[in-house]
C-alpha cells in the first residue's frame, strides 16, 4: 500500500471517527442538559445538585459505553486536547474532533431547547454563584478537569482487563466533579459544553472564558500526570495486578523481566515495559 493510500485511508477514519463524536457529544449533552434542566426546574432552589450530577454521569456513561470503540468517546476538547499533548491522537485528528464536538454541543442544546417547552429556560448555563470569585472559578475548573482527564488516560489509555468498561468511571468521576462544582460554577469542565449553552441561550457572561481555558489547562496537567507516570514506568511495579490466576501473574512478571533483559542487552530504554 503507498503513502497516499495510506493517507485517503487515515483521513477516511478521521472523518468517520469525527463524525462520530459529532453525534457522541450531541447525544450526550441532549441527555445531560435536558435531564438536568427537567431537575432543577422540577425542584426547590439548592435541592437540584445530585439530580443534576447523576444527570451527567449517567449520560456520559450510557452514550460514552455505545461510542467508545468508534471515536473513544472524548465528547470534549478538554479530553481530546490532553490526548493530544500524549500523543495518542495525531494534530488532524485532534483539529476534526475539536470541530466536531462543538457543532455536537450546538445541536444538544438546541435540541434541548426544541423538545422542552418554550416557556422554561435552560438552567444549564456556564455562571459563578454563591460567592465564587472569577480567580476560585478558574482553578476549580482547572483542577476537576485534570482529574477528568486523568481518569480517562488511565482507565482508555492505559489498556487494562477493565478497559472495556471505562464508561463506568469516567462517568462517575464526572458525576464527582459536577457534584463538587454545580453550586459554584454549575460544573463545566467542557469548553464545548460552554460555548454551546451560553450560545443558544445567548448569555454570554464576561468571564465566560474561565469555562473555556480553566478546562483547557487542567488538560494540560493531566498529560503532564500521564506521562510522568509513562517515565517512571510504573507498569514495571504493578504487572499483573489484575490478573485472575497465579499462571496469568506469573507470565506478566516474566514479560517485564523479559523487557528489561532486552532493554539491557540492546543498550536501550524505554516507557512500555508491558505490550499495549
Amino acid at each position: 500500500m503507498d503513502r497516499n493510500t495510506d493517507m485517503k485511508s487515515s483521513a477516511r477514519g478521521w472523518l468517520i471517527q469525527s463524525f462520530a463524536e459529532f453525534v457522541g457529544t450531541a447525544m450526550f449533552l441532549y441527555l445531560a442538559i435536558g435531564g438536568a434542566d427537567a431537575v432543577e426546574l422540577g425542584v426547590p432552589p439548592g435541592d437540584s445538585y445530585l439530580g443534576t450530577s447523576f444527570g451527567f454521569g449517567i449520560a456520559l456513561m450510557v452514550v460514552a459505553w455505545s461510542f467508545f470503540h468508534i471515536s473513544g468517546s472524548h465528547f470534549n476538547p478538554a479530553i481530546s486536547f490532553s490526548s493530544f499533548i500524549t500523543g495518542h491522537i495525531p494534530l488532524p485528528k485532534f483539529i476534526l474532533y475539536f470541530i466536531a464536538q462543538f457543532l455536537g454541543a450546538l445541536v444538544g442544546v438546541a435540541l434541548v431547547r426544541g423538545t422542552t417547552p418554550s416557556s422554561e429556560t435552560t438552567a444549564q448555563v456556564m455562571t459563578l454563584a454563591h460567592g465564587e470569585s472569577i480567580t476560585r472559578g478558574f482553578f476549580l475548573e482547572f483542577f476537576l478537569t485534570a482529574m477528568l482527564c486523568f481518569v480517562y488516560h488511565m482507565t482508555i489509555h492505559e489498556k487494562n482487563r477493565s478497559t472495556f468498561m471505562a464508561a463506568i468511571p469516567v462517568g462517575f468521576t464526572l458525576f464527582a466533579c459536577h457534584l463538587l462544582a454545580a453550586r459554584y460554577t454549575n460544573g463545566g469542565f467542557n469548553p464545548a459544553r460552554a460555548f454551546a449553552t451560553s450560545a443558544v441561550t445567548n448569555s454570554f457572561t464576561s468571564y465566560q472564558w474561565i469555562f473555556w481555558f480553566g478546562p483547557l489547562c487542567g488538560s494540560i496537567l493531566a498529560a503532564a500526570l500521564h506521562i510522568l507516570f509513562r517515565f517512571l514506568d510504573y507498569d514495571k511495579y504493578t504487572a499483573g495486578i489484575d490478573a485472575e490466576n497465579a499462571a496469568q501473574y506469573e507470565r506478566a512478571q516474566a514479560a517485564v523481566l523479559e523487557g528489561e533483559n532486552y532493554r539491557g542487552s540492546s543498550g536501550t530504554t524505554g516507557n512500555n515495559t508491558l505490550p499495549r
